[in-house]
């Protein structure tokens, strides 16, 4: 009996490979999601501190140089929170595509292991059915052999008197 080919190895590599690229690439996205969430909480930190700073300050005198640096600063984290959100929307948004497109892989490989064992199991049955197909005939020319044959005597006739 021949050996036992899959004829979608090449599918189920490349696949496989295809896999393991998605999974890279959806940690990528998710240590990049995990970035962008860190950077957005760093800076609304900062705009705490200085909405503290600003808030401490209200009551007392308070130079105008001080005053417009400090809303100066202010607003310019402020752009960079609203930025930061975007950057964390679009992250999130790559992160979600990247595990699609795993699930999606993960969910043809599987198909494609599974019509494998599948094929494997057949295939197995076809041999042994094959190798008891061989043992059947060779138990029967066998059989058939013996049958032709002369019979052999088990006992030395008795000379007759």
């Amino acid at each position: 009996m021949k050996r036992f080919e899959f004829s979608l190895d090449r599918l189920l590599r490349v696949k496989k490979q295809l896999e393991h690229i998605a999974e890279l690439e959806q940690k990528r996205a998710q240590e990049a999601t995990e970035r962008a969430r860190a950077t957005l909480l760093a800076l609304r930190d900062q705009l705490d501190r200085i909405s503290d700073k600003i808030s401490a300050s209200v009551g007392r005198v308070m130079a105008p140089q001080q005053w417009a640096s400090a809303s100066d600063m202010a607003e310019r984290v402020g752009v960079s929170i609203r930025a930061s959100e975007t950057e964390v929307a679009e992250a999130e948004q790559r992160l979600h595509a990247a595990a699609q497109e795993r699930a999606q892989l993960a969910t043809e490989v599987e198909a494609l292991s599974t019509l494998r064992r599948q094929q494997v199991e057949k295939w197995q049955q076809e041999a042994q059915k094959s190798d008891q197909n061989q043992l059947d005939e060779l138990i029967q020319q066998r059989w058939q052999s013996a049958q032709n044959a002369p019979a052999v005597a088990l006992y030395q006739a008795e000379p007759a008197a």
